[in-house]
């Protein structure tokens, strides 16, 4: 299943949950050199005739031909890899802004045979920054519904497009990259860990008043530090910076659009008090926010 419109993603978290929520317990991210995967196969290289031409896209021959890079499931791989071993996993929810490498390739059924518990397997693309952001929601969802106890959200950053985009397009990729958050079912009672905001339609001199309204809402206490994602920053040929109404924390890495934010979590869960995970696509109008609270002790 692909969610591919923008939506309210907060609305399901923002009701009474039947089911215990889900806490963001464990993290990975990881840059990843040049892969070797190649795109010369004759399968591959058919599907992409097809599709760009409907597309109307112009095939880079050069790529074709020469290219190497790396395959969302070797990346996926890896970051399982870093998560050591997985119990019982009940929906598995992937996200991305730019496709795989190669584009037969069966990336969820195959991370899925690493993981026990046979999980539902989802996946989130064609929007952009508010990708990983929908894909928690979406989880969140699927929780809260089904009685999952544990699922996984994996983004995904690759940049060798065999057809011709802009060099200055709106992703701006920069490298290769993954990142991965474990969710895990809290006690009943308790409220979810993470809760997700998306607002829709916004131009960049709406975004700085709706992030302060966001923020306001998911922490009324102003206790959370912001975590910002490079979309944020609008840079000096796309207006003035949305004003988030309190200091950015940290700001994740320009030129990885669907794995940015998530990579500043990979980096330390929060631990005393809860952080802001906030992107904004320009290219789109979305704007995310995600409230992560510190996992309860096991």
């Amino acid at each position: 299943m692909s969610v591919s419109a923008p939506e309210r993603a907060g609305a399901a978290a923002r009701g009474p949950a039947r089911h215990p929520g889900l806490a963001v317990t464990a993290a990975a991210h990881r840059f990843f050199p040049t892969g070797t995967a190649r795109l010369d196969n004759p399968v591959d290289r058919g599907y992409l005739l097809d599709h760009t031409g409907h597309a109307g896209l112009v095939l880079d021959r050069a790529v074709l031909e020469g290219a190497t890079g790396n395959r969302f499931q070797d990346m996926g791989a890896d970051l399982l890899d870093r998560l050591g071993p997985q119990p019982a996993t009940d929906l598995m929810v992937l996200a991305y802004a730019t496709p795989d490498l190669l584009p037969t390739t069966l990336t969820a059924p195959t991370l899925a045979e690493r993981l026990p518990g046979r999980p539902l397997l989802l996946a989130v693309t064609d929007q952009g920054r508010s990708a990983p952001f929908s894909a928690l929601a979406l989880a969140q969802s699927y929780a809260h519904r089904h009685g999952f106890r544990r699922a996984l959200v994996l983004a995904f950053d690759q940049t060798v497009l065999p057809y011709r985009v802009p060099a200055d397009g709106p992703l701006r990729l920069a490298g290769d990259s993954a990142a991965a958050l474990v969710l895990e079912a809290v006690d009943a009672g308790r409220p979810d860990g993470y809760q997700v905001r998306q607002v829709c339609g916004l131009d960049p001199r709406q975004a700085g008043r709706a992030l302060r309204e966001l923020a306001a809402e998911l922490d009324p206490r102003g206790t959370a530090a912001l975590l910002a994602g490079p979309g944020l920053d609008a840079g000096p040929d796309a207006g003035p910076e949305p004003d988030p109404g309190r200091p950015v924390a940290r700001r994740a890495a320009a030129g990885y659009p669907c794995t940015a934010p998530l990579s500043l979590l990979a980096e330390g869960l929060p631990t005393g008090a809860p952080v802001l995970l906030a992107e904004y696509d320009p290219a789109l109008g979305d704007l995310s926010v995600c409230r992560v609270d510190p996992a309860p002790a096991p």
